[in-house]
């Protein structure tokens, strides 16, 4: 079975659409994780809904060569949580996001800027192998937190707000994904190699229904009530930032709060650039790899 594709070709319909749902797991999670990590009243559904529209309008930019999904990133985390501890007001808060996020977007344009006069040479000088790979394995290490977190607070709670699933349930559940996902990733054969994620987020699935058709409290880890209450009309609560009713935390002024947001964003814009620049080199070489 062919491993790689050039931009311009195709693999059959039916694995395309294979390829495509795993793509939708992968993503789907870190989209909606992050409004979950940030509260204050984000909403996943505008996330998936923003996620969905810049990706088909960065891909009308590219005119299709560049197959890639724009989704949240992990990486401005601290930066949000940034963003709503200086403005006490909701409505602040958002607006510092919205201007952290235009802030990492014109770092982002005076690089391209750079490159198109410049070259490429100088981000490999800038930024070579020893800078790039600590930089995105701290990126990793910083959210593993986060991750075991979440895996093993546990989603269904009782009329009082208690957790009921055991977060040792959970961690089983986890493992079981994470180890099933590395097996196929380097052991399976040929099309089980493809699909590494599908299967193992499938097989952590049917382990917690298990779990959870037991009927004993501690292990009800599926909430399946929220299948009937998920909400089809994004909820864009970032329109409160021109609501214009702004209470000041420790930034004080208007002006020292968005020089503490620009000063919270655009560092992590470049360790995001550094990040996509080690995934350009690794996808190189091993294209390169498979075609010598």
């Amino acid at each position: 079975m062919k491993m790689f594709y050039n931009v311009e070709d195709k693999p059959a319909f039916g694995q395309t659409l294979v390829f495509a749902f795993q793509q939708l797991l992968a993503i789907l999670a870190a989209t909606i994780a992050v409004p979950a990590i940030i509260g204050n009243g984000m909403s996943t559904s505008a996330a998936l809904f923003g996620a969905g529209v810049g990706t088909l309008v960065y891909l009308l930019f590219t005119k299709f060569k560049s197959p890639v999904f724009l989704g949240s990133s992990f990486a401005f985390i601290g930066s949000m949580f940034a963003a709503f501890a200086g403005g006490v007001s909701m409505s602040l808060g958002y607006l510092g996001l919205i201007i952290g996020a235009a802030s990492a977007g014109l770092v982002y344009v005076v690089l391209a800027v750079i490159v198109k006069f410049a070259g490429v040479n100088w981000i490999n000088k800038l930024m070579p192998a020893v800078v790039i790979g600590p930089t995105v394995a701290i990126i990793g290490l910083s959210l593993a937190g986060n991750a075991v977190g979440d895996l093993t607070t546990g989603r269904v709670m009782d009329a009082e707000g208690v957790q009921l699933a055991s977060p040792y349930a959970c961690l089983i559940c986890g493992l079981v994904t994470l180890f099933v996902t590395m097996f196929c990733a380097v052991y399976g054969k040929k099309f089980l190699k493809m699909i590494p994620f599908i299967i193992g987020i499938v097989s952590g699935y049917v382990v917690a229904a298990i779990f959870t058709a037991t009927g004993i409290d501690s292990l009800q880890i599926i909430d399946f009530s929220a299948f009937s209450s998920m909400k089809w009309i994004p909820e864009f609560t970032f329109v409160t930032a021109f609501s214009g009713s702004y209470v000041y935390g420790e930034a004080g002024s208007l002006a020292g709060y968005i020089g503490t947001v620009v000063v919270a964003y655009v560092p992590v814009a470049f360790v995001v650039f550094a990040e996509h620049i080690a995934d350009h080199k690794n996808l190189s070489s091993i294209i390169e790899r498979d075609l010598l």
